[in-house]
This record gives C-alpha cells, sequence and structure tokens, in this order.
C-alpha cells in the first residue's frame, strides 16, 4: 500500500480529480469533506501556525483512505503543543478518518495508525474533533490505535436532524408549529410579506443574512474577513454543483430573516440563520424555519440536518440526535504532563461538582 502525505497548498490542490472521485466511493460522506469545501478552506483559513498533513492511502492505483488533517502549534496552559487535527475547524460539523466503500475497514484504518505513529516526532498529540456517532469508523478508532496511543474521549455536543424515512408527521409538535402558523397569519396581516424558499444565493440575500447576524452577535462568524473570503468562495464553488440556497421573508421590501443551506447526496443542511430584531414579535426567524421544513419534509432528500446545538424549537420536528465526540489521541511511550492535562480537560465538569459550592445544593 502507497503512503502519500501532502504538506503543501500546491500539493494539495493538484489532488482535486482523484479526491472527487475517491469521496463518490465513501459512505457517510458529508459537504464538510467535499473538494470545494477544503480547497476553499486551506486557501483562505490557514494561518501561519498551521502546516498540512494530509494522508492518502493508494492500492492499486485506487484511493482507499484519507485523513485531511493539518498539523496545528498552540500555546496550552504552561506549554506549546502540536496538534494534529483535521483540517476543517468552525466551518464544519462532522470529521472523521474517510475509507473506501469496498476496503477493510479495520485494516486500513490500521494503517493509517502506523503511518501517523511514523512521523510521531512531528507532533506531540492527535485531536480529533467532530467524530459523530453514527459513522461507522467511529467505533473502530479506539481499537484500530489501541496498542500505540492512550484513547481519551468526550461528548461535546448534539446535532439534532430528522431522518425522512423514518419521519411521520406524528413526531411534530404540532401545538407549537400551529402557534408558529398563527403568528405568520397576523405577520401577514399586518405587514405585506414575501417568501422565497430555496433558491440561488444572491448578493443583496446575502449582505442581508450576514448583516443582520452581526448586528445581532457581537462575536459573529462574519466579523472575521477570513472567514468571508471563505464563504464567498466556497458558495461559489458549491453553486456550480447546485448544492447552495438561501431562504428569506422580505417584510414591506426588506429581508427581515434568511436561512443558508447547503445539500449534498440526501441531505440538507440547515447552516445558519438571522434575523431582524425589528420583527420579533412575529417570531420570523420560526415562521422562516417551519417554512423550510415544510418544503424539505417534501423535497425528496433523505435527511434534514438542523446542525449542532439542542436549542428547543429544534425539537418541534425532530426527536433524533446524533453526538459530536471530540477524541485525542497520546501516544503510550511519553507525554505524562499532555496525559494529565487531557484527564483534567476530560473530567473537569466531574472534578467542579466535587468542589464545595460546585455540587448540586439539594438536600
Amino acid at each position: 500500500m502507497e503512503v502519500v502525505v501532502i504538506r503543501s497548498a500546491e500539493e494539495f490542490s493538484s489532488w482535486e480529480r482523484p479526491w472527487k472521485d475517491f469521496m463518490e466511493n465513501v459512505d457517510h460522506s458529508e459537504i464538510f469533506n467535499t473538494w470545494e469545501w477544503l480547497e476553499a478552506y486551506v486557501t483562505h483559513m490557514m494561518g501561519p501556525e498551521q502546516e498540512l498533513f494530509v494522508i492518502m492511502l493508494i492500492d492499486n492505483n485506487r484511493c482507499v483512505a484519507a485523513a485531511p488533517l493539518c498539523i496545528v502549534t498552540r500555546k496550552i496552559k504552561w506549554m506549546k503543543v502540536r496538534s494534529l487535527q483535521f483540517i476543517v475547524s468552525g466551518t464544519g460539523e462532522t470529521n472523521n478518518f474517510y475509507i473506501h466503500r469496498h476496503a477493510h475497514y479495520m485494516k486500513v484504518l490500521q494503517e493509517m495508525f502506523n503511518v501517523l505513529n511514523r512521523h510521531r516526532e512531528q507532533w506531540d498529540w492527535i485531536d480529533l474533533h467532530g467524530i459523530h456517532s453514527f459513522h461507522p469508523v467511529t467505533s473502530l478508532i479506539g481499537q484500530a490505535c489501541g496498542h500505540q496511543f492512550e484513547v481519551f474521549s468526550r461528548t461535546r455536543s448534539a446535532a439534532p436532524y430528522v431522518d425522512l424515512d423514518r419521519f411521520h408527521e406524528d413526531k411534530m409538535a404540532q401545538k407549537r408549529i400551529k402557534a408558529i402558523e398563527r403568528k405568520e397569519r397576523k405577520l401577514r396581516s399586518d405587514h405585506e410579506t414575501r417568501l422565497e424558499i430555496h433558491v440561488p444565493i444572491d448578493r443583496r440575500a446575502w449582505e442581508s443574512l450576514t448583516d443582520m447576524h452581526k448586528q445581532r452577535w457581537s462575536q459573529s462568524l462574519f466579523r472575521d474577513e477570513r472567514m468571508m473570503r471563505f464563504f464567498d468562495d466556497v458558495i461559489e464553488k458549491l453553486h456550480a454543483t447546485d448544492s447552495a440556497y438561501v431562504s428569506y421573508i422580505e417584510i414591506n421590501g426588506s429581508i427581515a430573516s434568511a436561512m443558508l443551506t447547503f445539500s449534498h447526496k440526501s441531505k440538507i443542511y440547515l447552516y445558519i440563520t438571522s434575523f431582524s430584531g425589528q420583527y420579533m414579535e412575529y417570531g420570523v426567524g420560526l415562521i422562516l424555519l417551519n417554512q423550510v421544513m415544510q418544503h424539505y419534509l417534501q423535497s425528496g432528500f433523505r435527511e434534514i440536518d438542523l446542525m449542532s446545538g439542542t436549542q428547543e424549537y429544534k425539537f418541534f420536528w425532530s426527536d433524533t440526535v446524533r453526538l459530536n465526540s471530540h477524541i485525542r489521541l497520546i501516544n503510550k511511550q511519553g507525554g505524562r504532563l499532555l496525559k494529565a492535562y487531557t484527564l483534567l480537560q476530560v473530567n473537569k465538569d466531574h472534578i467542579k461538582a466535587l468542589l464545595p459550592g460546585k455540587g448540586s445544593t439539594a438536600g
């Protein structure tokens, strides 16, 4: 089996066709590991503290596995740590080691960890964020690397989703949805209202969405110039594959709420929403979400991903969640300080609960 380790953006750019061909043969692939998303991220979001470390395994001239990784140097408490982690961070939710559907998962994954172990002098730990619970590789990671690495894991977030193969309208919170519909009728009675659902993203809709988000959130991701360049690029790329859309409510000629959505294969991602504070009494964000959900429930997609977060409103339509985990791997041959720090991190909530005044006040 041939091993290729890609260390530069220039070298990475030459792998566009092989990467796209490979991803067509990967089960459970996500929009965040498409070439369009990764290439835009490498171009606009990689900083001087990040160094590419993309691993490709080739067998009989066919890519059988890939790990889109990079080495990030960062200061943690009293030490600098070289963290080997997935490239995509802050713009995508799910990551993993990607394996060809016809390959033996365990065999290939073990070879991937052999490669990582051979390069262990270049990193201090492996930090795997956004490993989701339903991916078939997730349950094999500990088994595949167990003799070489200490494995630490914790759940970081939950992502509600709708599986349309098993969906039934009885699963919806009908009373809550009817209340939203009443507010929509009042909005239409009080104001001139127009809805656009699942349409191409134009400049007006995009600027309205980002401006509303920045007005509402002081830490809005759209305040970052690199992030804006990334989104401009990835949206243009995904438009070319008919995978990027916007939905919005226009009130009295101005956009009052907008939602950015992406699609990949049979899945739709409700990526981000923003709304104006001017019409909060009507719940314009919920009105838009209800209309978007009604559209996608009838659209032929097999899954609607409501993205991470356990806000109550997401469960008006969903009764299922996917858990996203953080898995850290530290070489068994050393790294005592790193292991101690990691144990504190993983167990900090339990430790806090044991401290005076931090635990339950009952009794």
